[in-house]
């Protein structure tokens, strides 16, 4: 359980308490005008979340409890008394944050699995920092010659299924350093991506990775980057990564860059992530996209 607060109107409140409740933060206070004010410091939260409205630049008539100044008031009290804040900031609204312990994030309050992804990397950033892996930053895979033979395996099997490539993938990320959640267990399976990870404890930057194996085709792979990269930009993410697994070990490399958008075998992914930290594979995969572009 985790204590928070969250400033906002009503109808905002609606959508980030359900969104709270899913990551199992359940003790949720709320502020939607200064009578409340004092639950910001007493008793003192583990963290705030604030919502700015666009109505404020759109000239809204709407009666609205806080403006975004006082969201901004609130939010920078709370900072300022050392309690991590996130600030949600609907688009076309343009917010920087003041303060290293605000962090500020593009998303429309009603975009429910882009609000999910950005709280859960907030709030697992915090689990992060406040319990560090001693050798975090430079996390290599220690033994990448298990997960080769476990591929090797896999195939010997009669064929990988996604859920143990997943199972797999999923294992490689968290031994290279990443805070990994798997796909959501609700939806169709084309409404959601395979697994949803950041690079480090330190980051917050989301990214989104579709997994296909099997037999593979050029056809198949491309539609999985092409719907990937919806998914990137309706989520909000950073980028995303197509990982592959073709059962008869050809190399598939993408023969065009989808822009946020980039493929790597599972074998390479090991190979490298044995040789260089989780956060520089990842940079050096993305600047390899852009230059095919």
């Amino acid at each position: 359980m985790r204590a928070s607060i969250v400033i906002a109107g009503q109808t905002e409140v609606q959508h980030l308490t359900r969104v709270l409740r899913g990551l199992d933060v359940d003790d949720v206070w709320v502020l939607h005008n200064d009578l409340g004010d004092r639950y910001i410091l007493d008793p003192v939260p583990d963290f705030v979340v604030g919502v700015l409205s666009d109505d404020d630049l759109s000239g809204g008539t709407s009666p609205k409890p806080f403006s975004n100044n006082d969201v901004a008031l609130r939010v920078g009290l709370a900072a300022g008394r050392g309690v991590p804040a996130l600030v949600i900031a609907p688009p076309p609204i343009q917010a920087a944050s003041p303060d290293p312990l605000i962090t500020v994030v593009a998303c429309e309050v009603d975009a429910h699995q882009a609000l999910t992804d950005h709280i859960w990397a907030f709030t697992t950033t915090l689990d992060l920092l406040s319990n560090p892996a001693p050798e975090l930053p430079e996390r290599r895979l220690k033994n990448p010659d298990h997960y080769l033979s476990e591929l090797d395996r896999l195939d010997g099997r009669g064929g990988v299924t996604a859920l143990q490539f997943e199972r797999l993938v999923g294992q490689i990320l968290m031994e290279a350093g990443a805070a990994v959640v798997e796909a959501e267990s609700q939806g169709q399976a084309d409404q959601r991506v395979d697994i949803a990870f950041m690079p480090s404890g330190g980051s917050q930057d989301i990214v989104l990775v579709e997994l296909k194996s099997g037999r593979l085709t050029e056809k198949r792979l491309r539609d999985a980057e092409e719907q990937l990269q919806s998914f990137v930009i309706e989520r909000r993410a950073k980028y995303g990564m197509v990982v592959y697994h073709d059962v008869e070990g050809r190399p598939l490399s993408s023969r065009r860059t989808t822009p946020l958008i980039f493929r790597m075998s599972a074998r390479e992914l090991i190979q490298r992530l044995a040789a260089e930290p989780l956060a520089k594979v990842l940079n050096d995969a993305v600047v390899e996209a852009v230059g095919r572009m």
